[in-house]
């Protein structure tokens, strides 16, 4: 009988090259007001974990959820710091795939 591993997979995250995100995978991340929220409170401070970047009242898994839609989008950098993942806004790479959306987003954010 075979022992599977799965521990080396659980800690995979995946971050695409921004040239390989297209615009209509940006424009989804960034129009739910979630994850629009997660964007605001990255710019405002630069590393957060899922307890931290959401407003209270939020399950973790949802949270979990709506950062793996920013990561595959392009707009997030999840590293794991001891049993922590923190998060943090790619806003330099993202700016220069496609420059002034994010500005122009959180600008009009209700």
């Amino acid at each position: 009988m075979a022992k599977h591993s799965y521990i080396g997979l659980m800690d995979r995250l995946v971050h695409p090259d921004l040239k390989d995100v297209s615009l209509a995978a940006a424009l989804h991340a960034l129009a739910d007001p979630v994850r629009l929220d997660i964007i605001a409170r990255l710019v405002e401070c630069p590393c957060l974990n899922a307890s931290t970047a959401c407003a209270g009242g939020t399950p973790k898994s949802t949270i979990s959820n709506h950062l793996n839609v920013l990561r595959a989008a392009g707009l997030v950098e999840t590293t794991i710091e001891g049993r922590e993942r923190i998060n943090r806004l790619r806003c330099t790479d993202f700016n220069a795939r496609f420059p002034g959306l994010l500005e122009s987003v959180l600008a009009n954010k209700a």
